[in-house]
């Protein structure tokens, strides 16, 4: 399941693409079914060794005809020279980072000119729900801020990204983080969550034609995540200190 739409982004065959705080790796999964090469990195060494675990399974039964590569490091101190992936994904990361301008300072650095990234973080109104329900939702190492839709487009301007979509996704998991949050996030046995859970895993393998159709309708009011493509022009870079600038400026 990707949050990040591979054809909004403008993905072609051969590219270098970094999922930056890939997590377990989902969209890494589903890239290197292409003709990608792909590197991924978190700071997560357990989710780390998961996500390649999942590609070389991939890779053995021939479903992968990408490359990848998996690396641990920290998004706020990218290990790579500048302009060097044709694209870059970062999805729900900028919620759990100590400093999200510096993250973006080095996201930016590393996409080359004419390259395409995609950001999303959880949508603002679901979040604060979240965060009322469940007061472990919020923490040290999870979620520890919430981004209005406004404040993702003024920091990716901020960096003087050119904005080229937006939209919102997973209508469908939005209940399901209520019910988590309901009644509780440490109940891992609570009845509803896991029955909840039970269905998307159904609708999300088998590809249910009129689940995907609703969740598409209500997506835009009731999306859990926010999603933003941007394209790198050409110019100056734009470090974390100056975009911090001009957003004060632009107050």
């Amino acid at each position: 399941m990707n949050t990040v739409d591979f054809k909004l982004l403008g993905i072609k065959e051969g590219e270098l693409i970094l999922d930056a705080g890939c997590g377990i790796g989902r969209h890494s999964w589903n890239l290197i079914k292409g003709n990608y090469r792909v590197v991924s990195i978190d700071l997560d060494l357990e989710a780390l060794t998961e996500n390649y675990g999942f590609m070389k399974y991939m890779d053995t039964l021939g479903e992968t005809r990408g490359t990848f590569c998996v690396i641990m490091g920290n998004v706020q101190a990218l290990p790579f020279a500048d302009a060097t992936f044709d694209r870059v994904i970062c999805s729900e990361v900028l919620e759990h980072v100590d400093d999200y301008f510096e993250a973006m300072s080095e996201l930016v650095r590393v996409l080359k000119p004419g390259g395409t990234i995609g950001i999303s973080v959880p949508t603002w109104i679901t979040e604060v729900f979240y965060w009322k329900l469940d007061k472990n939702y919020s923490h040290p190492g999870g979620h520890i801020r919430i981004f209005r839709a406004n404040q993702v487009r003024d920091l990716l301007e901020a960096f003087r990204l050119k904005i080229i979509s937006s939209n919102r996704r997973h209508s469908l998991h939005s209940p399901y983080w209520f019910l988590k949050c309901l009644f509780g996030l440490d109940q891992e046995k609570a009845l509803l969550p896991r029955a909840y859970n039970r269905f998307l895993c159904w609708v999300e393998n088998n590809s249910i034609a009129p689940f995907k159709f609703l969740e598409r309708q209500f997506d835009p009011l009731f999306g859990k995540s926010l999603v933003f493509y941007a394209l790198k022009e050409e110019g100056p870079a734009v470090g974390a200190a100056d975009a911090r600038a001009a957003l004060i400026h632009r107050q």
